[in-house]
């Protein structure tokens, strides 16, 4: 569970730290980076139910990037958004949305890599040193 709530967290626990903090900065980096290029539209539970399912295996991240995406479209609904979140939370169709989707989506299934690695690597048997003395 605490791998799915932060990526890299279950390669921590088990002691794994490099390669938890190199597997966190690359899920979070090109999730983070796909809401950069695309805007909040990337992660939409009404407008791409299909993709959402699959950027949910990012964690908390993706959720919260949800909330703020249907707040965010609830204001621009009321007409009470800045101008800048209009654009963002509903961009005009451009390659980067698309782009950016894509990247949501990598990093989504690329959390699922992690999260399989970090379960097959708990459960193996720690291997006695070997060496002369």
């Amino acid at each position: 569970m605490l791998a799915w709530l932060l990526p890299g967290a279950g390669h921590w626990l088990i002691g794994q730290r490099p390669r938890a903090v190199l597997y966190a900065a690359t899920v979070l980096g090109v999730f983070l980076a796909g809401l950069w290029m695309g805007g909040l539209a990337t992660v939409s539970v009404y407008g791409h139910k299909w993709a959402f399912l699959l950027q949910v295996f990012v964690g908390p991240v993706a959720l919260g990037a949800a909330c703020a995406q249907h707040l965010a479209q609830q204001a621009v609904g009321a007409g009470t958004a800045a101008p800048w979140l209009r654009a963002w939370v509903s961009p005009p169709p451009s390659p980067l949305v698309d782009l950016g989707m894509t990247f949501t989506l990598v990093a989504a299934a690329f959390n699922v890599l992690v999260l399989a690695d970090a379960f097959y690597l708990a459960d193996r048997p720690t291997e006695p040193e070997t060496g002369a003395a």
